[in-house]
C-alpha cells in the first residue's frame, strides 16, 4: 500500500474516531444538562407565606359547625445515632434487651467491622469484632460471629454478659443464625449445616446437608419448625422442615421466575400458626407466600426494598428502601406511614422485641434508632379511600356560615350522579363515600391559612396544599378543598415570557422522555376549587372528581363528562367501567397490589399492541395520546362558535394534553395482549393507563416506534 494512502487513511480514521468521541462526550453532557434541568424543575420551592395573623376572631357558634383540623402529627423521634461508618449490612436488636444493638458493615479493607452498642451510650461501642455475619441468640446471651478470615475458627460464640469468647466451631460456615429454641445454629457451607449449640461450650455438628450451592440468608419460622434459605446459584428460596436431627426440603419458591435478579430480604411472620413468608427481590415490592402450598397470594406495593422485618405482634411490616423506611399493614397491604431522613439506600432494618424502636442504616454509615410506639398506634387509625372535605380560610376572611351545608349537598349530588351513571351502564349502583360527622352530614374541616387571600390568589393549589399536607396524609384519600377567595378580580402580571414558557415545555418534555417505560402507581388525590361554589356546575365538579378518580380528558364525543365541554353530561361506558373498580367506589377493597408489567408488542397499521400482566387481574387498559392534528376532535367543544373553538384548539390544546383515544375492558385476565386504535397525527410519546381487579391504578409513558413517513407527517 502506498505510504501516502496509508497516512491518509490513518488521518481519516483519527478524524472519525475523535468525531465519535466528541459525539459521545456531547451526548453525555446533554444528558447531564437535561437531568440537572429536570432536577431543578422537580425541586423548585415556593417562598414561605408572609405570616399575617387573623384580626377578626371567628365566633364559637360558627366554629362548632366545622371539624377541627388535627394537630401536626407527632413524628417519631430519633433517640440515638450510632456512627458505624462504611456501608452497614446488618443491624439487629437483642431479643431480650431493647437497648442492645449489633451492627455489621461491609468493608473488606477494614477490621473490627462488627460492633455491639448500647443505644443509651451511642458514642462508644461496648465491643468490636471482625466477621462476615453476626446474630444474637434468642435468649440474648450470645453472639454468633462467622469469619472466613479467622484461622482459629470460622464461627465463634461470644458471651455478652461475661464479655468473652466461649467456643469456636471449626467449620467453613457463613450466615450464622440461631433457631428460636436456642438449640441450633444454621450455617451456609457447601450446602446447609446445623450445629447443636444447646451447650455453648461444646457445640457439635447435628445436620450436614451437602449440596452444590450455598444455602444463605437463613430465616426461621417463629416455632423453629421451618427454615427458609436462598440457594446461591439460582436465588430460589428453599423451605426446610426441621425435625430433630433432620432437615427435610419441603418446597421451593421460584421468586425470580427466570428474570435476571436476586433476593434482597425475607422474613417469616412471627406467628407460629400462620408462618407467612415475606420476600423482597430486586424487582421491587414485597410478596407474601402462604403455607402449605407457598404460593404468592398478596403483594405489598412497597417499591424498592433492601431489607424487611415484622413488628413482634405480626401486624406491621417495615421495609428499608430508597431514602426512607416504609411501614405497612400486614392485614391489607395499606401504607401506614414512612420515615424519612436518609440520603440513599436504607440497607438494613430491625425492630426491638418490645416493638417500641426501629433501627436502620444505609449508605451514610449512621444507624438511626427511632421511637415508633405512639406514632404507629395513631397512624394505624387512619381511614383510607374516602373524600375528605376541607374549607380553607385565609386570615383576612370570615367563614361563610352555610358552607358546610353547601358542601354536604354538593357531595350528595355528585354521589347520586356517579351512582346513576355507573348503574346506567350495567355495573351496579356504586359511588364514592365522604367523611361524615356523628349526625351523618359532611364532616368539613375548617383549615385556617397562615396569611391573607392575596397570597393564595396565585399558585393556589400548590400554596394551599403545602400547608394542608402538614396536617393530613395525602397519599390515599381524595381531598376536596374549597378555598375562600375574593370574587374581585385581581390584576396580576404574568411573570413568564413566551420564551420562558417554551423552555418550560421543553423541560417537561425532557422529563417525560427520561421517565418513559417506568411504571408509576397512583393513589389518592386532591380537588381544589374556590368560592363562590355556585360558580361551578354539577358536571364541572363531577369532571374534577372524575380526573382525581383516574379518568382522563375524553374528546371522542361532546356528551362525555370528561370532554370538559359545555354540553358534557354523561360518563362514557369505558369511564363507568373504570370507576366500577376504583378503590373510592369499593370501600372493601384490599390494599395489596401485585406488580403490573407492560411490554410493547409489534404494532400494525393503525393499531398498537401491548402485553399486560398483573396477578391481581386486569380490568381495563387505556391509551392516551397528544393529538397534533390541526382540526379539533369531535368532542372538543369548549366554545360555542365553531371558529372560536378551532382557534382555541390551535392556540391552547393542540399537542398539549394527553387525551383518551381507546380503551379495552377485560374480564380480570392475569395476562393479556391488548390491541388499541392508534390515530394518525399524534405525538409518538403515549401514556398507557391500567386499573386492576383490586382498583390499583398505574400508568406508563412509552414511545411508539413509527415509520419515517409517519413521523414526517406528524
Amino acid at each position: 500500500m502506498n505510504f501516502k494512502v496509508l497516512i491518509s487513511l490513518l488521518l481519516v480514521g483519527c478524524v472519525i474516531l475523535f468525531g465519535f468521541i466528541f459525539l459521545i462526550v456531547d451526548f453525555k453532557q446533554q444528558k447531564e444538562d437535561r437531568k440537572r434541568s429536570i432536577d431543578e424543575f422537580l425541586s423548585r420551592k415556593d417562598s414561605p407565606p408572609p405570616l399575617i395573623p387573623r384580626t377578626e376572631e371567628i365566633s364559637d357558634e360558627i366554629r362548632q359547625k366545622f371539624a377541627a383540623v388535627p394537630a401536626i402529627p407527632e413524628k417519631p423521634g430519633i433517640i440515638a445515632e450510632l456512627v458505624h461508618g462504611g456501608s452497614p449490612e446488618t443491624v439487629e436488636f437483642s431479643p431480650t434487651n431493647p437497648n442492645l444493638v449489633v451492627s455489621r458493615t461491609y468493608n473488606k479493607n477494614t477490621e473490627d467491622n462488627i460492633r455491639l452498642w448500647d443505644i443509651n451510650n451511642p458514642v462508644t461501642p461496648l465491643a468490636v469484632f471482625s466477621g462476615d455475619s453476626v446474630s444474637f441468640s434468642p435468649d440474648g446471651k450470645l453472639l454468633a460471629i462467622s469469619d472466613r478470615g479467622n484461622i482459629g475458627g470460622n464461627v465463634k460464640l461470644w458471651d455478652i454478659v461475661k464479655e468473652q469468647f466461649v467456643s469456636s466451631l471449626r467449620v467453613a460456615g457463613l450466615y450464622a443464625v440461631f433457631s428460636p429454641d436456642n438449640k441450633l445454629l444454621a450455617l451456609s457451607s457447601s450446602g446447609l449445616l446445623l450445629w447443636d449449640v444447646s451447650h455453648p461450650t461444646a457445640p457439635v455438628e447435628a445436620i450436614n446437608l451437602k449440596r452444590k450451592n450455598l444455602e444463605k440468608e437463613h430465616t426461621f419460622s417463629a416455632d423453629g419448625k421451618l427454615m427458609a434459605t436462598v440457594e446461591s446459584r439460582t436465588d430460589t428460596v428453599n423451605i426446610w422442615e426441621i425435625n430433630g436431627n433432620q432437615a427435610i426440603k419441603k418446597n421451593y419458591i421460584n421468586v425470580i421466575g427466570g428474570k435476571v435478579g436476586w433476593i434482597e430480604a425475607m422474613a417469616f411472620l412471627p406467628d407460629p400458626k400462620n408462618p407467612i413468608l415475606a420476600i423482597a427481590d430486586n424487582d421491587e415490592d414485597i410478596r407474601l407466600y402462604y403455607p402449605p402450598d407457598w404460593e404468592n397470594y398478596n403483594t405489598i406495593p412497597t417499591g424498592n426494598v433492601n431489607d424487611l422485618t415484622f413488628t413482634p405482634d405480626g401486624e406491621t411490616l417495615i421495609s428499608g428502601g430508597t431514602s426512607e423506611l416504609g411501614i405497612w399493614s400486614v392485614a391489607n397491604g395499606n401504607r401506614i406511614a414512612s420515615l424519612k431522613g436518609y440520603s440513599g439506600w436504607v440497607k438494613c432494618v430491625d425492630v426491638s422485641a418490645d416493638g417500641k424502636f426501629v433501627a436502620a442504616s444505609g449508605n451514610d454509615g449512621v444507624i438511626r434508632v427511632w421511637d415508633i410506639a405512639n406514632y404507629l398506634a395513631k397512624k394505624q387509625e387512619t381511614t383510607q379511600n374516602i373524600v375528605v372535605p376541607i374549607y380553607f380560610l385565609p386570615t383576612n376572611r370570615l367563614p361563610q356560615a352555610d358552607i358546610p351545608e353547601k358542601i354536604d349537598k354538593i357531595l350528595r349530588d355528585l354521589q347520586t350522579f356517579f351512582a346513576d351513571e355507573i348503574q346506567r351502564h350495567g355495573f351496579g349502583r356504586k359511588t364514592f363515600d365522604f367523611e361524615k360527622n356523628s349526625e351523618g352530614s359532611a364532616k368539613v374541616y375548617l383549615f385556617e391559612g397562615k396569611t391573607t387571600d392575596e397570597y393564595y390568589d396565585r399558585y393556589t393549589s400548590s400554596r394551599v396544599l403545602d400547608e394542608i399536607k402538614q396536617h393530613f396524609e395525602l397519599s390515599n384519600n381524595c381531598y376536596f378543598i374549597i378555598v375562600d377567595k375574593s370574587i374581585e378580580k385581581k390584576s396580576s402580571k404574568n411573570k413568564y415570557t413566551p420564551s420562558d414558557l417554551k423552555n418550560l415545555k421543553k423541560r417537561i418534555r425532557d422529563m417525560e422522555l427520561s421517565l418513559r417505560d417506568y411504571i408509576f402507581r397512583r393513589q389518592g388525590g386532591h380537588i381544589v376549587v374556590h368560592t363562590p361554589l355556585n360558580g361551578y356546575s354539577k358536571h364541572a365538579l363531577a369532571t374534577k372528581f372524575g380526573h382525581t378518580f383516574g379518568l382522563n380528558r375524553d374528546y371522542r364525543h361532546p356528551s362525555y363528562l370528561m370532554s370538559y365541554g359545555r354540553q358534557s353530561k354523561h360518563l362514557s361506558k369505558s369511564s363507568a367501567a373504570w370507576l366500577s373498580r376504583s378503590r373510592f367506589f369499593n370501600s372493601e377493597m384490599t390494599f395489596f397490589d401485585d406488580k403490573t408489567l407492560i411490554e410493547t408488542r409489534p404494532s400494525s397499521r393503525g393499531k398498537v399492541r401491548f402485553k399486560v400482566e398483573d396477578a391481581d387481574g386486569i380490568h381495563q387498559v387505556r391509551l392516551l395520546v397528544k393529538s397534533t392534528n390541526k382540526n379539533p376532535p369531535p368532542g372538543f367543544q369548549v366554545k360555542i362558535d365553531p371558529a372560536q373553538n378551532q382557534t382555541e384548539w390551535e392556540k391552547s390544546y393542540k399537542g398539549e394534553y394527553y387525551t383518551l383515544h381507546d380503551a379495552v375492558t377485560l374480564q380480570g385476565e392475569k395476562e393479556a395482549t391488548v390491541e388499541l386504535d392508534y390515530p394518525k397525527l399524534v405525538d409518538n410519546l403515549i401514556e398507557l393507563h391500567v386499573i386492576d381487579g383490586y382498583g390499583n391504578r398505574v400508568y406508563v409513558k412509552k414511545r411508539i416506534n413509527t415509520s419515517f413517513l409517519r413521523r414526517l407527517l406528524n
